[in-house]
């Protein structure tokens, strides 16, 4: 972190403002950060629109986490010179650390592409605005209840489209999984609404049904290639049976059982697991 040198000389209260100032960096310099805030703070009090003591104090609270004053100084900074691109994108990062995305945002966006601080804004923008996606749809989710239309039919929430989905089935952590037919792919929809392929593994061949055992394996009833696919939390896959056009799936938890239907032959299959 660099500290930012002031050499002038004032009368009365500037004066001792310099003085005060350059005593905060000697201290600051022989690590002693706690007196050196205090006597940034002191210099800011004798004069308030002090800009290097404004500039090195917040660059301090930054370097030790005291992120509430390190914005408050950064704010006072950006009423000095509006147009320190350096404070703009210290506010944006510390309103990102601190949760409040849209504040974070409002700032980070004012950073222009010619700005050296331009490219890690971007990289937190695109953060910012993927996790504002997750929390509206969150927010859908949990907000969301079953309206119905002059008939008396219920009228569902669209989550997510995907190509001739079939199975669905939900680990224990709230994901739900999704496969697709037509593409030969498991999809996850996190607990926050993010939609991403969880496993387009070459055995894959026409999924239908999906269960997921207690452990949160996942078993795919691969339609096409009469197998039982076995994929695991971490997205390895193996086959874990041959079965004549397997269809649905389904997972007893208490009993520890898989049970298949094949359809080929009309019948009921059932694994211990």
């Amino acid at each position: 972190m660099s500290i930012m040198t002031f050499n002038a000389s004032f009368a009365d209260n500037e004066e001792e403002a310099a003085m005060v100032y350059n005593e905060a960096i000697d201290l600051y310099r022989q690590d002693d950060v706690s007196r050196s805030i205090e006597l940034f703070k002191k210099a800011i009090e004798l004069k308030p629109d002090f800009y290097e003591a404004h500039y090195n104090l917040a660059q301090i609270l930054i370097s030790v986490n005291k992120n509430d004053e390190a914005y408050n100084s950064l704010l006072e900074l950006i009423k000095l010179k509006p147009e320190d691109l350096e404070a703009l994108y210290n506010i944006g990062r510390i309103q990102y650390k601190r949760g409040y995305l849209s504040s974070a945002h409002s700032y980070l966006t004012k950073i222009p592409e010619s700005a050296p601080q331009y490219n890690s804004a971007k990289i937190l923008i695109d953060k910012i605005e993927q996790r504002q996606k997750e929390l509206d749809l969150e927010n859908k989710i949990k907000q969301n209840k079953t309206t119905y239309d002059a008939q008396g039919l219920a009228i569902g929430a669209e989550l997510a489209e995907f190509e001739a989905p079939s199975g669905i089935a939900l680990d224990s952590r709230g994901n739900i999984y999704v496969a697709s037919f037509l593409d030969n792919i498991i999809y996850k929809i996190s607990v926050y609404g993010q939609k991403k392929v969880f496993s387009n593994s070459v055995l894959l061949r026409g999924p239908i049904g999906i269960a997921i055992d207690k452990n949160d394996n996942i078993f795919v009833a691969n339609y096409s290639a009469n197998t039982i696919v076995k994929i695991t939390p971490e997205g390895n896959s193996s086959i874990f049976s041959k079965v004549q056009k397997p269809y649905c799936l389904f997972y007893d938890n208490q009993s520890n059982k898989l049970y298949v239907t094949e359809q080929e032959t009309n019948k009921l299959i059932k694994f211990d697991l």
